[in-house]
């Protein structure tokens, strides 16, 4: 595949089917953080090793593992806090922190099932990695060139407000070429909104 990647072809097609807005994307564009350092040679051999419909695939199958995984590490996180805080032994006249020991510990069991599930992720994307062990290298590299996509095309997102937020920042829910390119239509939505306001919104 050429320099010129299918995801950059993407982004100029979708930003040439709406010749009028390009301007207003440069201006706010200008405003954002400067992109990341280019690749070096080994990372875009790498990089090539795998077309961009393969590796949305294959960082969506990343994602799902996380996402399993994080089930039986909250369980874990559940069972472990309430094992543990349900076996001491305390004065309800004594507080903790100004509160009750029995809502304390619940507080508690509580941090531990976050934690459980904050785990899952990690858990579940060395599992990923331990499976895909032939990709690895590859995925490294492609997900390096990804994110040079997705920080030059994202929106500003200081721009938000409460009735228009800023959507999917770091693209974690894009699995395919459809889903990319509908990324980059909600990137451009942000920004009209952002600058203009939405119809209700609008001065006339």
């Amino acid at each position: 595949m050429s320099v010129r990647t299918a995801l950059a072809q993407t982004a100029r097609s979708s930003a040439t089917r709406a010749p009028a807005r390009r301007p207003l994307s440069h201006r706010l564009a200008s405003s954002s953080a400067p992109p990341p350092p280019a690749p070096t040679a080994a990372e875009q051999h790498a990089a090539r090793q795998l077309d961009w419909p393969t590796y949305l695939s294959l960082r969506k199958s990343q994602r799902v593992y996380g996402l399993v995984a994080s089930i039986p590490t909250t369980l874990i996180g559940f069972s472990a806090g309430a094992g543990y805080f349900a076996t001491i032994e305390s004065d309800p006249g004594d507080l903790i922190f100004g509160i009750e020991p029995v809502y304390a510990y619940g507080l508690a069991t509580l941090s531990c099932v976050g934690l459980g599930w904050l785990a899952g992720p990690t858990v579940g994307g060395a599992l990923w990695r331990l499976t895909h062990r032939n990709v690895a290298k590859a995925m490294e590299a492609k997900d390096k060139d990804f994110f040079r996509h997705i920080s030059r095309w994202r929106a500003d997102p200081s721009r938000q407000s409460a009735t228009n937020p800023a959507p999917d920042y770091y693209a974690e829910k894009v699995g395919s070429l459809r889903q990319y390119r509908s990324w980059l239509r909600d990137q451009n939505i942000f920004r009209r909104k952002a600058a203009f306001g939405s119809k209700d919104e609008a001065v006339l």
